[in-house]
């Protein structure tokens, strides 16, 4: 009985487990890919965007937002890139403004993170949720 137990808690944290790396995340489709997605190289910079795991707002979308305007809809485990002009920008996070049923509601809860980019440069943001909805600089 024991083991099964055992087995039984891997399983469920295995199943909440965030991705290690932005390689393990799964691409947004690009119908939920709503800018900023034409690469115009040796002018441009990129920012790629990580959702962790699916436990906090399982299966709900979340908006992401650059300079405030929505970019992307993104779901737990997913990734989205970004390409953008040098200079400060402003990434976000907030509830996702199409979401209905119990995704949706009048929360007008968002973070956002300003960074400043740089030509060829890529950064790495996450959405976390520590303790709570939260975007913040990774370097993985």
């Amino acid at each position: 009985m024991r083991p099964m137990i055992a087995v039984a808690a891997i399983a469920i944290l295995n199943g909440c487990a965030s991705p290690q790396s932005a390689g393990d995340a799964i691409p947004v489709p690009a119908n939920r890919l709503l800018a900023y997605q034409s690469e115009h190289k040796g002018r441009d910079a990129s920012v790629t965007v990580i959702r962790e795991g699916n436990v906090n707002g399982a299966g709900c979308l979340f908006a992401i937002s650059i300079d405030g305007k929505l970019v992307a809809r993104i779901g737990g485990d997913e990734k989205a890139r970004f390409y953008l002009k040098p200079g400060r920008r402003l990434i976000g996070v907030g509830p996702d403004p199409e979401a209905t049923g119990r995704c949706g509601g009048s929360s007008a809860f968002r973070r956002e993170l300003a960074t400043w980019i740089q030509i060829g440069e890529n950064q790495i943001f996450r959405v976390v949720f520590q303790p709570m909805m939260d975007i913040r600089a990774s370097s993985y």
